[in-house]
């Protein structure tokens, strides 16, 4: 004599389960849903500010930023404030080391956001002068 015993399935079990199922469909994705569109690419459009005379220091400097580089100290003539520039970002200007520049530069804007992108467009190189290196 064999003993199969199957156990019933209760009314509640069966109704946990079919919830169980809905909700975990609930949670996928229809093949009809539309697919994301991504937002269209950023593209600014810079345009030159006004022209501003810089005094640029004769030494180089590490930059104070996450990636190695090295910077430009640069002097505003307007109000006296020093900044650093790094090194490739005035155009068409290539310093040499040892030597001090007084330039002429216009910064570049991001029409778009108003804001200074750090990069220069140099105007006129107005002095420049060898400095002793220590």
């Amino acid at each position: 004599m064999s003993l199969s015993h199957q156990p019933k399935r209760s009314p509640l079990f069966l109704l946990g389960l079919l919830c169980s199922v809905t909700l975990l469909s609930a949670c996928q994705t229809s093949p009809f849903a539309r697919k994301p569109v991504p937002e269209p690419r950023y593209i600014p459009t810079i345009v030159l500010g006004d022209a501003q005379t810089l005094t640029i220091m004769p030494n180089r400097v590490a930059c104070a930023s996450a990636l190695p580089m090295q910077c430009l100290l640069a002097k505003s003539n307007k109000d006296g404030s020093v900044f650093q520039i790094p090194y490739d970002w005035i155009d068409d200007f290539t310093p040499s080391l040892g030597t001090e520049y007084v330039i002429s530069a216009r910064p570049q804007v991001d029409e778009g956001r108003q804001s200074l992108n750090g990069h220069w467009t140099l105007q006129n190189i107005l002095s420049q002068r060898m400095v002793g290196t220590p």
